[in-house]
């Protein structure tokens, strides 16, 4: 049973980001020297930039301010968000791309570059969601999260993850990549954990929606079993509420509906299986909660912009495209 202090239990944040599926990869490690900057334009997929040495500042296309970066620091935009990255607001900033091709990396995968003043060293890289606009972790996400590595709560891990990086990001040792690319994972969800467990986080979104111990246990539910038949009847009076007050309450926190997250779950359900596994349509439809593959069909193309067949066709085709 929830006890109703407002926290957030480590086992309900554990069993939400189990089912986030991500690859996390470093694209490179920088010796920066003043003056320097970079830009990286809007992508698919979040980046993340670490400062191990020195300091730096953030603009974030569409957001307000600036954000100083630390010696220790960690930022991640979820989003993909187009941005900038430099030694000071005046600098001036090339694209990243441009950057590494015309700097190039060395064999241990760092660029070098700038002006010859002082250095700065970052880590570089993204994680790229399989499901990232159905599913509600993701989807739950701020345009940014920082954290700041000298923070209580966060210096020992985000310390410990970023001392293994840089050594293996330096050290060119056999298996060096999958190292880095494992601890980036490690990393990502680290970053998860703490910004879902803090009190300060959001007002509204999943994060404040975890304080609330029914809003927290009517979510979890439906993540359980997204293919129940829910409604805003039988979910309130499984958190012993009143109708209105669920429904109230949980779009004031959630930012959406219950009937809406319901759908967002199934949604997740029905994405996951279509890419992994090789059911029938119209089985992926009633494992998502679906009586008919026709009601399946409207519901998951109103959501995703396609078709259930052209959503695992597409699929197919990225899988059998050769990497590079």
């Amino acid at each position: 049973m929830n006890k109703l202090n407002g926290s957030i239990r480590g086992d309900e944040v554990s069993e939400l980001l189990r089912t986030v599926r991500f690859r996390g990869a470093v694209f490179c490690r920088s010796e920066l020297s003043a003056p320097w900057g970079f830009s990286v334009t809007g992508r698919d997929f979040a980046s993340f930039h670490i400062v191990t040495h020195g300091r730096c500042c953030l603009d974030v296309q569409g957001l307000d301010g600036r954000f100083a970066l630390s010696e220790g620091d960690l930022v991640i935009l979820p989003g993909g968000h187009t941005h900038t990255v430099r030694d000071s607001p005046s600098s001036p900033a090339t694209r990243l791309e441009e950057l590494i091709a015309g700097s190039g990396i060395d064999a241990n995968g760092t660029l070098r570059t700038g002006g010859g003043g002082a250095v700065s060293v970052l880590i570089c890289g993204g994680f790229r969601f399989e499901d990232g606009a159905t599913h509600p972790v993701v989807a739950s996400l701020p345009p940014i999260i920082h954290l700041r590595g000298r923070t209580r709560g966060v210096e020992n891990w985000l310390g410990l993850t970023l001392a293994f990086l840089a050594e293996e990001a330096e050290a060119g040792r056999p298996g060096a990549e999958l190292a880095v690319t494992r601890l980036a994972d490690l990393l990502f969800i680290e970053v998860l954990r703490t910004y879902f467990s803090a009190t300060e986080t959001s007002r509204v979104g999943l994060a404040a929606a975890l304080r609330d111990p029914q809003i927290a246990a009517a979510i979890l539910t439906i993540q359980r079993e997204p293919e129940a038949r829910w409604d805003v009847g039988n979910l309130a009076r499984r958190v012993a509420m009143s109708r209105t007050t669920f429904a109230t309450r949980f779009k004031a926190l959630v930012g959406e509906s219950p009937f809406s997250y319901v759908t967002r779950c199934r949604m997740s359900k029905a994405t996951a299986a279509l890419r992994s596994g090789t059911a029938k349509i119209a089985e992926v439809a009633s494992r998502a909660g679906y009586d008919s593959e026709a009601s399946f069909g409207r519901a998951f193309k109103r959501w995703t912009g396609t078709s259930p067949a052209a959503f695992r066709t597409g699929i197919e085709k990225a899988q059998r495209r050769p990497r590079r």
